[in-house]
């Protein structure tokens, strides 16, 4: 028979209840506000510049091309 006074470790879920409020709370932010917006907008220029620097890297490490040359070509594809 189970001991109904045991004490149970909830520290998982407490946690995991926080990171998931702090995870909307940053979303909520930015879907909702005007700054939010702005910052979306930052945000989504800046990886996508990253994954051109990073797809543009790989590729020009298997085909020997510059990694200049394949990221102008990424521009004009994406």
């Amino acid at each position: 028979m189970k001991n109904p006074f045991a004490k149970h470790d909830n520290t998982g879920a407490i946690v995991a209840v926080l990171l998931g409020g702090l995870a909307l709370g940053a979303v909520s932010y930015l879907y909702l506000t005007d700054s939010g917006s702005n910052t979306r907008k930052g945000l989504k220029k800046k990886l996508k510049e990253k994954g051109k620097d990073l797809a543009s890297g790989a590729i020009s490490k298997k085909t020997g091309l510059s990694k200049k040359l394949v990221k102008k070509a990424a521009d004009h594809v994406v």
